[in-house]
């Protein structure tokens, strides 16, 4: 079941002004930073034990970051929970007729990325990751 916070996943504007703000208030460098132009964005990393936070941007205005800064700004996009066993949590939740996206439906191997729906959780999409 759940173990605890993996990762938050914060939008922003732009990346390089974010990045500097956060090695500010942190008092660190930026871990890493990679882009995925599939996708439309860059990433930036701030690593702490075994959790980070992820700073995205959208390298144009296209792709799933664009869409979100455009509808709703700069702020959380994601939040990403540890589990420890994403097919018996994924039971769990099917159980009590949580909407899932992403979910391969029972039997079936989970072979991607599995979320909580937002309008489930009060707007915020939660991802489901087991390492």
């Amino acid at each position: 079941m759940f173990k605890g916070v993996d990762h938050v996943v914060i939008a922003v504007k732009d990346l390089d002004a974010a990045v500097e703000r956060y090695e500010t208030i942190y008092a660190t460098s930026v871990s890493e930073r990679s882009e995925a132009p599939a996708a439309g964005m860059a990433m930036a990393f701030f690593r702490f034990d075994d959790s980070y936070i992820e700073l995205v941007s959208a390298m144009g205005d296209q792709g799933p970051i664009a869409k979100r800064l455009a509808e709703q700004g700069e702020g959380v996009h994601l939040v990403a929970m540890k589990v420890d066993d994403i097919e018996q949590t994924l039971t769990h939740l099917r159980e009590k007729g949580i909407r899932l996206v992403g979910d391969p439906g029972p039997g079936n191997p989970v072979t991607g990325q599995v979320f909580i729906h937002p309008s489930v959780t009060g707007g915020v999409l939660t991802q489901l990751v087991q390492r």
